[in-house]
């Protein structure tokens, strides 16, 4: 999963909408919301376009792309 939050607020600076986000990346509308409603993730390259489109630093990438899912791997090996 990806923080959708976080994602939103950087989307919202540059006024795009899921559909112009999910073009701008070389993605169906389709497929974008198969990723913004949680049953998929976001590819490398997705992650990539995005964090270059928007000047992501890699803060923002680890907070967006990766730190959700290294907490709950972190919480399930503590079970």
């Amino acid at each position: 999963m990806f923080n959708k939050e976080k994602l939103k607020i950087f989307m919202k600076e540059y006024g795009d909408s899921n559909k112009n986000l999910a073009a701008s990346i070389g993605m169906t509308p389709s497929n974008f919301s198969t990723i913004w409603n949680g049953r998929q993730q976001f590819q490398k390259k997705h992650m990539i376009l995005i964090a270059v489109r928007y000047d992501l630093t890699p803060q923002d990438v680890w907070e967006i792309f990766l730190q959700d899912d290294v907490e709950s791997l972190k919480k399930e090996r503590l079970k």
